[in-house]
């Protein structure tokens, strides 16, 4: 679509939205403009205010789900294509990036660390859906508001958060429990709540344990994809006083035997699985809020974010099993004041200090004589990272016309001694910076643009990373500089009862991207017969794309929600299209609500063929020969609630089609069946 038609749009949308001026109608499959937000700004902000493109999953649909893991939340969330290597994994592509170039945040607090790598990984899985209130995707440059990583965007996980009763003493909880048919999924959870006026504690468990995935067509079941899980969770708040609150969490995240399906089912390993993959998580907040004009609230966070990842590998036909495990603890701290004026002036401004220490080691056990040797581990161990920033972002509503703009400024020290490579200090640093502008041209319909860059510095995984990695063999490059990015967008927005929608054009260029060139390690092209790579500055690409969402609420029990996302990615250096990008896909949604309690959803989302390969793509494995084909599925899903219960239910994959989605090296269930039921209660007494 061509920005041309914009102005024709407006009018459409405007001309729509008139039709109609009755109250809006709250849908719980529907992604409303009026939500609020914290991603955009850091504080809470209606949707409908940002410039930015933000994706949103709150309680009530995440409930309605009733999602096995936190990949298949979101896998329905406009512009947001998710990948899965294996059934434990999930790699969110967010404007045609992944990996280390979107940025994952729970509460917050950043879950991309040291070592995260390029391309998919699993870490997204090791957040609980369950214990997560809403999900909030920013698709655009976050370096401003977050920091390094957030070059394709930034995924936000709010955390459930216990409330503080009025004048009772309130005991509650709840019990959850799923089935899903094949045996596919087991999941129950038990959490308890008590809350007073001036405290309020949560905590829950979760227990998950997935059979192997019966594919669609004739694929039957899929070995190696089976898994289990486990997670527990508190919150607990205390009111100091009416301006004061504090806040202590901890969440734990544990899964045993993720089995690396498309290595395995080629047999070219016997054994290769991440076990057991954890994620710790402690925070203390404290917030201070104050009726002052320039600080109205004041928010400190200490932070210790934790990772302990296990792989085990067994080449077919060896007799020597590697163990590797890579830790990396991540201390946080996190100071923000939020400006406030209450008429037309907000802001946040603060200073971020994260410092990332790695242990990583690798153990060799001979299967036939049963010893064991120690080996330089993916990384060399107490390599270190601190990552210092300043930042300040601020709105300015001049009647009709609202401006929105901020600066970061980013310092990183890197450090490693390598008994292999030598030792290594780095000092990086990036300013960034957005500005964007948003005009009410009718009544509820806006007209935006803006601008913004973006940066990711080099992590330990750049610098030092010595082994294999896909398919090929990495060494270290100590040379390296951060990567760079410039987004241009434009679009525009309507929020009426009957009527809303956006419509986003961007082009994102890319600077300095990290390119994998083939190499040399002593003097020999391969290692053990696999091609040596190694990381250089050299790469220069673009990202343009187009991200339309449309609600149609024409009836009281009846909604219509579809969205349209096309992506399109050049690598200007190789003169080839970028890796793994996105196909053109799309989301309809009917939702009905005839009777009171019950709730019906069917649900169409469509993928087109992917043949537009990088030549990366065309040596990737997981991607058939003439590229990835398109598919089409169909999901009808209800819900019914009475007081204390909810029943959710669903048929996924109707006509049990046969596929995978791009890049993904595992194909995804065929027809089946799900059944959730959730138990609430509460009791209070007078305090």
């Amino acid at each position: 679509m061509h920005t041309k038609t914009l102005p024709l749009l407006a009018i459409i949308l405007w001309i729509s939205g008139n039709a109609h001026s009755q109250d809006s109608l709250d849908y719980a499959d529907t992604i409303r403009l009026d939500d609020v937000v914290v991603v955009g700004q850091r504080a809470e902000t209606s949707l409908f205010d940002r410039p930015e493109a933000i994706s949103v999953l709150n309680s009530r649909q995440l409930e309605s789900l009733s999602p096995m893991n936190m990949p298949e939340a979101m896998s329905a969330m406009p512009g947001v294509f998710m990948q899965k290597t294996n059934q434990g994994g999930g790699s969110p592509f967010v404007r045609g990036l992944t990996g280390y170039h979107t940025l994952i945040l729970v509460d917050g607090i950043r879950l991309n660390n040291a070592i995260f790598r390029s391309g998919p990984n699993q870490y997204l899985n090791t957040v609980d859906p369950l214990m997560i209130s809403q999900i909030e995707v920013l698709r655009g440059p976050g370096s401003v508001q977050y920091g390094t990583d957030a070059i394709g965007g930034a995924i936000y996980l709010r955390s459930r958060k216990p409330q503080f009763s009025d004048d009772k003493m309130e005991v509650g909880g709840e019990i959850y429990g799923k089935w899903m048919s094949h045996n596919m999924e087991k999941t129950g959870r038990a959490q308890l709540q008590l809350s007073t006026k001036k405290f309020a504690v949560m905590a829950g468990i979760t227990r998950k344990d997935f059979g192997n995935i019966v594919a669609g067509g004739n694929l039957g079941r899929l070995d190696y994809t089976s898994y289990n899980e486990y997670a527990t969770d508190v919150m607990a708040r205390v009111k100091l006083n009416p301006f004061q609150t504090l806040s202590l969490v901890w969440q734990h995240h544990k899964q045993n035997d993720v089995q690396l399906y498309h290595k395995l089912i080629t047999r070219e390993y016997s054994t290769y699985e991440f076990d057991p993959q954890i994620r710790d998580l402690v925070y203390l907040r404290h917030e201070f809020t104050r009726n002052h004009s320039v600080f109205s609230s004041i928010h400190t966070t200490l932070s210790i974010h934790k990772s302990d990842e296990t792989r085990k590998k067994l080449l077919t036909g060896s007799n020597d099993v590697y163990t590797e495990q890579d830790r990396v603890r991540s201390l946080g701290f996190i100071l923000e004041g939020l400006t406030n004026n209450g008429r037309n002036w907000k802001g946040v401004s603060g200073y971020e200090l994260y410092y990332d220490r790695v242990s990583s080691n690798t153990l060799k056990t001979d299967l036939v004589t049963g010893t064991d040797s120690t080996l330089r581990g993916l990384y060399p161990s107490s390599a270190w990272i601190t990552n210092m920033s300043l930042f300040s972002m601020h709105t300015l509503s001049l009647g009709n016309l609202e401006l929105n703009g901020g600066l970061r400024y980013n310092y990183f020290i890197l450090g490693l001694s390598d008994d292999i490579f030598g030792d290594l200090k780095i000092r990086p640093d990036a300013l960034v910076g957005n500005l964007g502008a948003s005009y009410r041209i009718f009544k509820n319909t806006e007209l935006f643009f803006s601008i913004s860059n973006a940066f990711r510095a080099p992590n330990i995984n750049d610098v030092s990373s010595f082994g294999i990695a896909d398919f090929r063999y990495e060494v270290p490059n100590f040379d390296l500089s951060p990567e760079k990015s410039f987004n241009r967008e434009l679009g525009i927005k309507r929020n009426q009862r009957y009527f809303s929608g956006s419509v986003h054009l961007y082009h994102n260029s890319l600077t300095d991207l990290m390119t994998n060139v083939r190499s040399t390690y002593l003097g020999q092209d391969s290692i053990d017969g696999v091609q040596v790579y190694t990381r250089q500055n050299m790469g220069k690409a673009y990202i343009r794309g187009f991200e339309g969402e449309l609600q149609l609420r024409p009836l009281r029990y009846l909604s219509v929600n579809c969205y349209l996302v096309y992506t399109y990615g050049q690598n200007v250096t190789t003169k080839e299209p970028l890796r793994r990008i996105p196909p053109l896909n799309g989301m309809v949604g009917i939702h009905f609500q005839c009777v009171k309690n019950l709730e019906i959803l069917t649900e169409w989302q469509f993928v087109a063929i992917q043949d537009r390969l990088s030549s990366g793509d065309i040596d990737d494995s997981r991607i058939p020969e003439g590229g990835t084909p398109g598919w089409n599925v169909f999901n009808l899903r209800c819900s019914y609630k009475i007081p204390g219960l909810t029943v959710n239910t669903g048929l996924l994959n109707l006509f049990n089609e046969a596929y995978r989605t791009h890049g993904s090296g595992v194909e995804n269930a065929g027809r089946s069946f799900y059944i959730s039921l959730l138990y609430s209660f509460m009791y209070s007494k007078k305090s």
